[in-house]
C-alpha cells in the first residue's frame, strides 16, 4: 500500500506507552532542589508546591497543576499549566511518575483507568501512582487541528504520495494542517517537544517536595525519560524505562524496524490462527493459506474500501491501523481473527461488535463513540515534528527506503512507504539533545519484550548500552510493555528495585 492520509500517520506509526517513581526520606525545599543546570530565572517555577483537590470527573482521585514556562528560551514571556492526578486513597505512599507514551497519550487518562490492571498488587498499594498529561497533551494546554468531521474526512480519504504529483500535494497538505494547528492552538504547536517535556518534569519533582524523581515510563514514555536523565542525571531516582523508543532514533530507523516487527507479530498470529478453532481464517493447519487469504483482503482494500453499514468507509491506509492494532497484545488475537472474518464476509449484521477493523483504527486515533477525537494525534504529530530532525526528503529517497521497506517486511512495508513526514510543516525543529547518557545518575533499570511490534528489543539494548548506569532486563515473550503483573519473574525484579532499593540482575532474563 503506497496510499497515506493527510494526518501524518504514516510518519512511522511511532507508538508508545507508560511511566515510575520513588521517594527519598530526605525532606527538600523545593527551590533547593533546582539543578545548577538551570538559570536563576526559573527559580520562581521551582519555588513551587503542588496543591491537591478532589477531581471534578473522578471519583477517588485527586488533581493539581503546576505553572511551567510555555517557553524555557524566555521563561518570563507566558506560562501554561500542567495538570496531574493520583488516588486519593494511596497519596501518602512513594510517589511514582507515570507516562503511558505516545507521543499524545494522557498520563491521567492512563492512572484513574489503567495503572492498577498493569501493576502487581504489591506495587499498586505501596506507591502513588501520580498521572500527568505533558504539554500539548489532553488537559495540559492541548494541541487541537481537526474538528471530528474533519478527522474522519482525512481517515476516509486515500492519498497516493507514490506519484511526484502525489508526493508535491502531500507536503502541501502537511503545510496547511500544520498552519490549521497554530491558527487554532497557538504557539504551544511550537513549545510541545520533548525537551520541554523533560523539562517540566522537573518543575513537577521539586513542586512535589522531592530530591529526586521516580518514574515509569513505556513505549514513547522511555524517551521522555531518557531525554529526562539526559538532561538532570542527578535527578534521577528509581527509574523504569519499558519497551524503548531509542531516543536518537530518526524516523525511517523507526519505520524499518516497526514494520518488520509488526510483520513478524502477523506472522505469528497466523501460526496460531491456523492452528485454532477460534480462527477460520486460511485453510486449517496451514499458516501460508492464513497470509494469502489477508494479503488477498488487503489488495482487494486497495482497490475498493470497504464500506459500513452507517455509511463511514475506510481505504486501506486506515485498514493498517484496524490491523497493527490488535498486533500489539496476544490477547487481541482472537478478536484480529472475527475481524478479518468480519471484513472477508462482509458480515456486520451478525457480529456482537461494530466493525471490528474501524473499532480498532478508531481507538488508535482516539475517536470517541460521540464521532470526537481526544487531542492524542494531533499532539502526536506535533510533538513528532518538533522532536525529529527536519530532513527534507525527496520522492526519490522515499522510493528507495520504500524498496528497502518492501524486502523487509513484505506486507506491512508497503503500507508504511511514502510518507512524505515532516515535510512541508510550517515550525522548525527543536535542537536535539544528542546521545542520553545521563553520566552520574542512579541505575536505570531498562526492560522489553524480545517479541515486542512496536518497539524492537534492540532499541531497548541500544539505549541500555548507552545509559552511562544502566541494567537491563529481557522479557521473552509477545507485545507491548514488558513488566506483566502475570509474570513473577519481572514483578519481583521491578517490585523490589521500587520499593525494596534491590537492584536487579544486570542481563536478567524472564521467561
Amino acid at each position: 500500500m503506497s496510499k497515506t492520509t493527510r494526518t501524518l500517520a504514516a510518519l512511522g506509526a511511532i507508538v508508545a506507552l507508560v511511566a515510575t517513581g520513588c521517594t527519598s526520606d530526605d525532606a527538600a525545599d523545593p527551590a533547593a532542589g533546582m539543578p545548577d543546570t538551570v538559570s536563576d530565572e526559573l527559580a520562581g517555577f521551582y519555588d513551587q508546591t503542588v496543591s491537591w483537590d478532589a477531581c471534578d470527573d473522578a471519583d477517588d482521585f485527586e488533581c493539581g497543576t503546576v505553572d511551567v514556562p510555555l517557553d524555557y528560551d524566555n521563561p518570563e514571556t507566558e506560562t501554561i499549566q500542567i495538570h496531574l492526578t493520583r488516588a486519593a486513597d494511596t497519596a501518602d505512599q512513594q510517589p511514582v511518575l507515570f507516562n503511558p507514551g505516545g507521543p499524545g497519550s494522557s498520563g491521567i487518562s492512563f492512572v484513574q483507568q489503567q495503572v492498577d490492571l498493569m501493576l502487581s498488587d504489591r506495587l499498586s498499594e505501596n506507591i502513588s501512582a501520580i498521572g500527568f498529561d505533558p504539554r500539548g497533551v489532553g488537559a495540559s494546554h492541548p494541541v487541537e487541528c481537526m474538528t471530528g468531521e474533519e478527522f474522519d474526512e482525512s481517515r476516509e480519504t486515500p492519498h497516493d504520495s507514490s506519484t511526484p504529483e502525489g508526493w508535491e500535494e502531500s507536503i502541501e497538505l502537511t503545510h496547511e494542517l500544520g498552519d490549521q494547528c497554530l491558527e487554532r492552538s497557538g504557539d504551544i504547536v511550537k513549545h510541545a517537544d520533548t525537551v520541554s517535556a523533560a523539562k517540566d518534569m522537573d518543575v513537577i519533582r521539586a513542586a512535589l517536595e522531592l530530591p529526586k524523581l521516580d518514574y515509569f515510563g513505556i513505549s514513547y514514555g522511555t524517551k521522555l525519560g531518557a531525554t529526562y536523565a539526559e538532561l538532570f542525571p542527578e535527578q534521577v531516582g528509581k527509574f523504569v524505562l519499558d519497551s524503548v523508543l531509542a531516543p536518537s532514533a530518526e524516523t525511517f530507523e523507526v519505520t524499518k524496524a516497526q514494520s518488520a516487527g509488526f510483520e513478524q507479530s502477523l506472522h505469528e498470529w497466523a501460526a496460531w490462527c491456523a492452528d485454532s478453532t477460534e480462527c477460520n481464517v486460511g485453510q486449517p493447519g496451514d499458516a501460508d493459506s492464513v497470509l494469502t487469504a489477508v494479503k488477498d483482503f488487503i489488495a482487494q482494500v486497495e482497490e475498493e474500501p470497504l464500506q459500513y453499514p452507517d455509511g463511514r468507509t475506510q481505504p486501506a491506509s486506515d485498514l493498517f491501523f484496524g490491523i497493527v492494532t490488535p498486533l500489539y497484545s496476544s490477547d487481541s488475537w482472537p478478536l484480529l481473527a472475527e475481524a478479518f472474518e468480519q471484513a472477508i464476509q462482509n458480515d456486520y449484521v451478525n457480529s456482537n461488535y461494530q466493525p471490528l477493523f474501524l473499532f480498532f483504527a478508531d481507538a488508535y486515533h482516539g475517536r470517541e463513540p460521540t464521532g470526537e477525537y481526544n487531542n492524542n494525534m494531533d499532539a502526536f504529530n506535533a510533538i513528532n515534528c518538533l522532536d525529529y530532525t527536519a530532513t527534507e526528503k525527496t520522492l526519490d529517497q522515499a522510493t528507495a527506503e520504500a524498496e528497502e521497506l518492501v524486502q523487509n517486511a513484505p506486507i506491512f512495508g508497503p503500507a508504511m512507504s511514502f510518507s512524505t513526514g515532516c515535510n512541508g510543516w510550517p515550525v522548525e525543529p527543536v535542537e536535539p539533545i544528542g546521545a542520553t547518557v545521563a553520566e552520574g545518575s542512579d541505575p536505570i533499570v531498562v526492560t522489553s519484550l524480545t517479541s515486542d511490534p512496536a518497539t524492537p528489543i534492540h532499541f531497548s539494548r541500544q539505549l541500555a548500552e548507552e545509559l552511562d548506569n544502566s541494567i537491563h532486563i529481557t522479557v521473552e515473550g509477545e507485545g507491548h510493555g514488558a513488566y506483566s503483573p502475570t509474570n513473577e519473574c519481572i514483578t519481583q525484579a521491578i517490585d523490589g528495585y521500587i520499593l525494596d532499593d534491590e537492584l536487579p540482575e544486570d542481563g536478567l532474563v524472564c521467561q
